[in-house]
């Protein structure tokens, strides 16, 4: 298992971007061939642009849950401090979201989808951010004000599994967590990469053993699960956490950097952090990374 360059860039055009595309390395972990069915055949997510993701997210809320909504002003400038980024967002509002959002963007919608299909994609969504609620409560037991998912908690699942340029989806990081043109590391930045690194591993691995319920899927062996959950444990995702900044920050954690210094921190190989958009990416970083 590994990684290897390629133009593979897991991308389509978007008119957000004004930037010459980047190709990003691709990679190959132990879990793809137990997670495939609902990272290709049950991702619907895959039908929509990664930048509308972003946008009805930011503007989502209980209050306009079942409203029309519009794309007619899309753009990915938006800040994670800002106050709509820490509602709670656990399973029940995630739910709400998908079916009031997601399922009827133009893209799925007019793709009129099997209700059985549509049904399998709600719940491996359901069973991962269940299974990212209960270990991000595990990550926080100090903190006894910590309710549980977040919506900052939730961007990862457009970055892994919605198509768009890989620049949109690198500005779209800068944009949330920069300031006054730089980014450095920071406690909200870590949180998302946690929340990102259980959602590509031990998330969709516990979803997938959930859909073993279905005859499509069928249950995993108690061998398989124990092997791949052996790489994707809370502590190995916290370690990533770790090695990426200091990929990204330097050893000393202490590097600021510019948008187009970021940017360049995605390309090549040797110690390139493109794994931050791809699911087997982080994966395979997690097993390279084992503790």
């Amino acid at each position: 298992m590994g990684q290897l360059c390629s133009k593979q860039t897991q991308s389509i055009s978007n008119p957000l971007s004004t930037e010459k595309e980047i190709s990003i390395c691709s990679y190959k972990s132990n879990a793809d061939d137990t997670l495939k069915l609902q990272e290709n055949k049950f991702n619907y997510l895959n039908k929509i642009n990664f930048a509308d993701f972003l946008y009805s997210l930011a503007n989502y809320s209980n209050e306009n849950a079942t409203i029309e909504f519009k794309y007619d002003d899309v753009n990915i400038d938006f800040k994670i401090t800002s106050p709509t980024f820490s509602d709670d967002f656990g399973p029940d509002v995630f739910q709400s979201f998908i079916e009031n959002r997601i399922l009827k963007h133009d893209n799925i919608y007019n793709a009129k989808i099997e209700e059985s299909l549509i049904s399998i994609f709600k719940d491996n969504l359901i069973q991962n951010v269940t299974a990212l609620n209960l270990k991000l409560k595990q990550s926080h037991t100090d903190d006894s004000n910590f309710t549980g998912v977040k919506k900052s908690n939730v961007i990862p699942y457009g970055l892994l599994y919605c198509v768009g340029a890989n620049t949109v989806k690198i500005k779209a990081i800068f944009n949330l967590f920069g300031d006054n043109g730089i980014i450095k590391k920071s406690d909200a930045f870590d949180d998302f990469l946690l929340s990102l690194f259980l959602i590509a591993s031990y998330c969709s691995i516990s979803a997938r053993n959930k859909l073993g319920k279905y005859d499509t899927f069928g249950q995993i062996s108690k061998e398989n699960l124990k092997e791949l959950l052996n790489t994707s444990e809370l502590k190995d995702c916290q370690n990533l956490v770790t090695v990426t900044n200091k990929l990204i920050f330097g050893e000393d954690l202490s590097i600021s950097l510019t948008y187009e210094q970021f940017k360049e921190k995605f390309k090549g190989q040797e110690n390139a952090i493109s794994y931050l958009l791809n699911p087997s990416g982080v994966r395979y970083l997690l097993e390279k990374n084992n503790v």
